[in-house]
């Protein structure tokens, strides 16, 4: 069998910009609110954290969530339209948005106490090159988090991987856990928040990644995959 050709990086940009461009961002962090607050618990991210959200879109995360209680934080996307949105949007001086590539961010070893990622490692050609990235600029001890709802134990994964124009990974969650020890990554966590149900049948619109109600009340139910994991050392 032929291993699927990934999407490279400046396709996942060119994609994101358009999707800037149509007012994407902000359903998508509608979307991914719920799990994202799950996360931020889940890492007891503190006063004195310092943040880095990769592939961080618009920057709701740092924006509207972590700004006011964070030393300070950066974040990271391949897409300059995505960027500029989030630094629009900036109104803290503690924080930073730039263009940058995940898997190889050019920051300094080391900095970040901790590394979150909405809804963006799947769409890195190589994710444990990735990981492996993260994890040098991650302090010893630091803390990473991961949102992922694409995943093949969510009965609507397999739709999106057909409805998407980029090609991505669909793993599983032991395959997922794996991943990230083979990166390097200590003391790895994973759970799954069910999502709210927000749209009721008859108000349901049929869409290629959602073609039925039950496939959509399905994708709630298994809900968002929330992975934890240290830096040891």
């Amino acid at each position: 069998m032929t291993s699927p050709s990934f999407s490279s990086a400046r396709e996942v940009a060119t994609e994101f910009d358009r999707w800037a461009q149509a007012g994407r961002g902000d359903r998508m962090a509608d979307g991914h609110r719920h799990a994202t607050r799950a996360l931020i618990d889940d890492l007891a991210i503190a006063t004195d954290s310092v943040v880095l959200d990769a592939g961080c879109g618009i920057g709701w995360v740092l924006n509207d969530l972590l700004g006011s209680r964070i030393a300070s934080g950066v974040g990271i996307d391949l897409s300059p339209d995505t960027i500029a949105i989030a630094n629009d949007r900036r109104t803290l001086p503690h924080l930073k948005f730039a263009v940058a590539d995940s898997a190889d961010t050019q920051l300094e070893a080391e900095t970040f106490s901790h590394v979150v990622s909405i809804e963006s490692l799947y769409y890195t050609p190589d994710p444990q090159e990735t990981l492996a990235e993260w994890l040098r600029i991650s302090r010893p001890g630091g803390r990473m988090g991961l949102v992922i709802d694409l995943y093949r134990d969510n009965p609507a994964a397999s739709h999106w991987v057909e409805a998407l124009s980029l090609t991505v990974h669909n793993l599983s969650v032991p395959e997922w856990r794996a991943l990230l020890e083979s990166a390097g990554w200590r003391e790895v966590e994973a759970r799954r928040v069910p999502l709210p149900i927000d749209t009721k049948p008859k108000a349901f619109t049929p869409s290629p990644y959602f073609p039925s109600y039950e496939l959509y009340r399905g994708y709630c139910e298994a809900g968002s995959l929330l992975l934890t994991a240290r830096k040891l050392g």
